[in-house]
């Protein structure tokens, strides 16, 4: 089995067959042009797939994107072509969650706000909006789910109304980006959203599901106090004047934790199983013998989650375990650092010098000003390559 992959996928090479021949590619340089002559491709967001990038399958069984969301991939398309697909859904859920109470808490701080007097709607209540209302149940904070969909297909689960969302003082989005469809997102928030004020908007969905221009008329009207982004209308390249006046602006990297990005890597691998069976087992054996000698030791149980086959049960369990000893180690002291703050300020502080969302942040405000083709090449170079951040706040 042939596998071309994303030289970003983290700690790949741990979860597919021992016999797999696994190439890698820089995304920065385009769509690989020798796709085709490989037996799977494994991908993220940067990597778009459809007619015009891959106009036939030639080898190709399966393709497979490391990230929750799907919308740089026509679906339809690997339909017709014949070939398989799977994604990471909820993946990141966990470092979604915390990036948001991070960048609240970011924000309470310096805005002198007492965030429990704060009411806050969550739209979208699926895997990474349900980690974001836990948190922030965890944490006291007054808040309401936003997914009439959801609702629709799900007897447990009741949304509250628009009217109620709107009366909202913070709002953060958690939800696909679609054009078509009962429920299209595209400019879900919209100026019709700024008949009552708020304090302040996040969206660490996708761009293109709040609408830009309405964010920028709700700061100038004095509709709206503020916006955190990490996602942008026209990725890779972003708006400077947005940019220049988000309270928090960072490059699509919500997601992006260590123990997200093996969890990403993980789940990719498992859906390709289906496609090469014969693969996957005639590897189990030798995988389960070289798991001990290859891997680590410990890893949170976060990141091992309930991992279903991959080389047997057995070397599943181990693999997942052992894949990383010092995301355990410096996650536990991360999370005992924030959890014996005696307030809320000290709290806030300590969360956001654990992340490097600063980091993020204040890189992405240098990309301001440079020309298109610089500044999709840089921001991209920032989701790749800047160091990951440990996961805190997960019991």
């Amino acid at each position: 089995m042939k596998v071309l992959a994303d030289q970003y996928l983290y700690k790949l090479e741990h979860f597919l067959p021992s016999e797999a021949e696994i190439h890698r590619f820089n995304p920065a340089d385009g769509f690989p042009a020798n796709a085709m002559e490989y037996d799977a491709l494994l991908i993220r967001t940067v990597t778009r797939i459809n007619s015009e990038s891959l106009p036939k399958s030639g080898n190709l069984k399966f393709i497979g994107t490391a990230t929750a969301g799907i919308d740089h991939i026509d679906t339809e398309w690997l339909k017709n072509l014949g070939v398989g697909f799977g994604h990471a859904a909820g993946s990141n859920a966990v470092a979604v969650g915390e990036y948001v109470i991070t960048v609240l808490m970011k924000w309470a701080l310096d805005r002198k706000i007492d965030l429990r007097e704060k009411s806050i709607g969550v739209i979208g209540c699926g895997h990474t909006g349900g980690e974001v209302i836990s948190l922030l149940n965890q944490f006291g904070l007054p808040n309401f789910g936003y997914d009439p969909p959801k609702q629709d297909r799900d007897d447990g689960f009741v949304s509250v109304s628009a009217d109620k969302l709107l009366s909202c003082d913070i709002l953060t989005f958690h939800v696909p980006f679609t054009k078509i469809g009962s429920d299209p997102t595209h400019h879900l928030f919209n100026k019709d959203w700024l008949v009552n004020p708020f304090d302040l908007v996040i969206n660490a969905a996708r761009g293109g599901v709040v609408d830009e221009n309405a964010l920028l008329m709700g700061l100038e009207e004095g509709s709206l106090g503020d916006m955190v982004l990490d996602v942008w209308e026209n990725e890779p390249l972003f708006r400077d004047d947005v940019a220049e006046q988000a309270f928090i602006a960072t490059p699509h990297i919500a997601g992006y934790s260590k123990e997200s990005k093996i969890r990403a890597s993980r789940m990719a691998v498992e859906q390709m199983r289906p496609f090469f069976e014969t693969e996957f087992r005639s590897a189990d054996d030798k995988a389960g013998k070289e798991a001990d000698g290859k891997i680590g030791e410990k890893v949170r149980d976060e990141v091992s989650g309930s991992a279903e086959k991959k080389a047997g049960d057995e070397v599943e369990r181990k693999a997942e375990e052992r894949i990383d000893e010092n995301i355990g180690e410096v996650a536990g002291r991360g999370q005992d650092s924030i959890r014996g703050k005696s307030n809320w300020l000290d709290l806030a502080d300590q969360l956001w010098k654990e992340s490097n969302i600063s980091e993020y942040d204040r890189n992405l405000r240098t990309l301001i000003g440079l020309g298109n083709v610089e500044k999709a090449r840089k921001f991209a170079d920032l989701r790749s390559e800047t160091e990951l951040r440990n996961e805190w706040l997960r019991e």
